[in-house]
């Protein structure tokens, strides 16, 4: 039993020793060098050194114990890293919107609604919205998906009746010449931001053209207090980033767990918040889309992206809602 118990704590420190090792040459390469050709370099040679002594250093436990203070050194470094609101942003997220609210009237300024006429060509364009908590009537889900089987982008889009819809997206900051990969996610590469668009410029901006994602468009079961407190939970998150400027995460803090940090929720543990890929189904067994139906039939007729792509600018929301409330009822 002594025996067994002995492999079982060296394969454990092996392990976890391995896994330190590697998540500093990530570090090393991403926040220390850059991402870079001499970041290549130093991880390498971080990597090997590790592997050497660990391999080569008797007693065995003082690699171990190296290591381990040579971990928490640099640990305690990464963690001193600040994010930043001065970097050179790509257009789509340079702008940071700011929510101020005169009793009922919540004013967001300003609201990106962006049009894409044609591949890789972008229209900007802001403007100032008004929304009266009181008309605050509906809650929808986007969830965008490039192909994916474990990944996907979810947006809500709050109903606010006759002062029409916003659509709330939490987004990574890119900086110019950044795309998504979730290895540099993990690492202090990039910012967040809690976008306020035009839900017609978030829908197109990954629809319209190559690489296109599916869309789907959910109508969300919430109560009319809950859907108010989520509001103005994103609103006060907004205004927070004005000052306090955060890290996106891959894992720990992105499009979906940024919710779950919101105040005021309390959601329980699942593991589809990481592989929000399977977040519509997991909202559907909780109860938070439409039963009524298979989870299936509701998924195809929810598909927004060709008739997004189709719909006209003027009633855009409205248009897309009407045409697959018909999909719907014709199936």
């Amino acid at each position: 039993m002594d025996g067994v118990l002995g492999w079982a704590i060296a394969v454990s420190a092996v392990a976890a020793a391995v896994v330190a090792a590697l998540w500093t040459a990530g570090a090393i390469y991403y926040d220390a060098c850059g991402g870079g050709r001499w970041g290549r370099a130093s991880a390498a040679v971080w990597a090997i050194g590790v592997a050497a002594a660990l391999l080569l250093w008797e007693p065995v436990w003082q690699p171990f114990a190296a290591l381990a203070g040579v971990e928490v050194a640099i640990l305690g470094w990464w963690l001193r890293q600040r994010p930043s609101h001065d970097r050179d942003w790509e257009p789509a997220v340079a702008v940071l919107p700011r929510v101020t609210r005169d009793g009922d009237a919540v004013t967001v300024h300003p609201v990106r609604d962006f049009d894409y006429p044609a591949p890789g060509v972008v229209v900007p364009r802001y403007d100032t919205r008004t929304y009266h908590l009181s008309r605050l009537v509906g809650l929808d889900l986007l969830v965008f998906n490039w192909g994916s089987r474990w990944m996907c982008h979810p947006a809500l889009v709050f109903d606010f009746g006759p002062d029409g819809r916003l659509c709330v997206s939490v987004e990574v900051r890119y900086r110019k010449g950044q795309r998504y990969a979730l290895l540099p996610s993990l690492y202090r590469q990039q910012e967040i931001i809690y976008l306020a668009a035009d839900e017609r410029d978030v829908i197109l901006r990954r629809t319209l053209h190559p690489p296109q994602q599916a869309a789907h468009l959910y109508q969300l079961v919430a109560p009319p207090d809950e859907v108010r407190a989520v509001f103005l939970a994103y609103a006060d998150a907004m205004n927070g980033l004005l000052t306090e400027p955060r890290w996106y995460h891959g894992v720990c803090m992105n499009c979906t767990t940024s919710f779950y940090r919101l105040p005021g929720r309390r959601c329980r543990p699942d593991w589809r918040v990481i592989a929000n890929a399977h977040l519509d189904r997991a909202l559907y067994n909780a109860g938070r889309l439409d039963r009524t139906v298979p989870f299936e039939d509701l998924r195809r007729s929810a598909e927004l992206t060709d008739v997004a792509n189709a719909a006209p600018r003027d009633g855009f929301g409205d248009h897309v809602r009407r045409e697959l409330e018909r999909r719907r009822r014709d199936r």
